[in-house]
């Protein structure tokens, strides 16, 4: 994570909140589907994962935009709570820190190394 990058979720604006939160969604959708959140259970989040595994649940017969347009609109503050809790932080623009796929292979080496 960069020094510079210091803004947590909540405290973008809303539209560079929605647009982070619609990334994270798309990162977060293929690990649903592989049964592969283990790594996110580690921390305090398993209220808003249920939440939102839930209503992807539902979903499963629509495409995957469809999906996650749905997902997003209906979880919407389980994500930003989500997202919030697995300390990422976010630049002024609304990019995160770490790329979701970086900070998955990050955290997945710190955890396979203790």
């Amino acid at each position: 994570m960069t020094n510079d990058a210091q803004l947590s979720i909540t405290e973008l604006d809303d539209n560079l909140q929605r647009k982070a939160v619609e990334e994270f969604a798309a990162f977060y959708l293929p690990l649903f589907d592989a049964n592969n959140l283990e790594l996110m259970s580690n921390y305090d989040v398993a209220n808003y994962m249920t939440d939102i595994n839930e209503h992807l649940t539902y979903g499963r017969y629509m495409t995957t935009q469809q999906r996650l347009d749905d997902s997003v609109q209906f979880s919407y503050g389980d994500y930003v709570n989500l997202i919030d809790h697995l300390d990422q932080k976010y630049f002024e623009s609304g990019r995160p820190a770490l790329a979701w796929n970086e900070w998955y292979a990050t955290n997945f080496m710190q955890i396979s190394n203790s």
